[in-house]
């Protein structure tokens, strides 16, 4: 069952992702570059410590997520959104610094409470840029990220707090977005009517 779980996750990981893809080719979604990058590497350590805790078919969604959003964080470089402020360079070089104390520590549930911290503050310039620009972001994807994390927290062998937390954080912070994105485009519309 925890297979067929992690499997249903990972085809939902692709199905959620692609058309985000699509539309950063249609030059409708603009990823924040800043975001991107930060999970691109924080995904990819997440997964490395899920699967060192015994995460299982419930850690596999994580890595394959890794991989599309390093792809993504690349075509961010050239596609992204440019509005960038001084307070995302902050979060971005918080972010980064942040690594430094989980490289330094040898405990995979202490680096994944860090790695959800870091890739949790990454969320802050894409929420920025969505409120003012809703339209720089794919709804679906966001939207089908919350049962899909959900499923993977199901599909985990082993529950424990590096097995757990990062999912569980990507749960909440993708019902944020996906708020964040139909209560700016309402506003949006609203004050185009008055």
């Amino acid at each position: 069952m925890k297979e067929l779980l992690g499997f249903i996750a990972v085809g939902l990981t692709i199905v959620g992702h692609l058309p985000y893809i699509v539309d950063i080719f249609k030059n409708k979604t603009k990823p924040h570059v800043f975001s991107w990058v930060i999970w691109g590497i924080i995904t990819i350590l997440a997964f490395a410590g899920q699967w060192q805790k015994g995460g299982g078919p419930g850690a596999w969604t994580t890595g394959v997520t890794g991989l599309l959003t390093i792809l993504i964080a690349i075509l961010s470089v050239r596609n992204g959104s440019k509005d960038i402020t001084k307070a995302d360079k902050l979060f971005f070089a918080g972010a980064l610094l942040s690594i430094v104390p989980w490289y330094l520590t040898s405990d995979a549930t202490l680096s994944i409470v860090l790695l959800t911290v870091i890739d949790t503050l990454a969320f802050l310039p894409t929420i920025r840029k969505t409120i003012k620009n809703p339209a720089t972001e794919t709804l679906f994807t966001y939207a089908l990220n919350v049962p899909r994390h959900a499923l993977a927290i199901f599909a985990l062998a082993n529950y424990n707090v590096a097995t757990y937390l990062y999912p569980s954080a990507l749960v909440v912070m993708n019902v944020i977005v996906t708020v964040t994105i139909v209560w700016s485009k309402f506003k949006k519309d609203e004050s185009a009517m008055e």
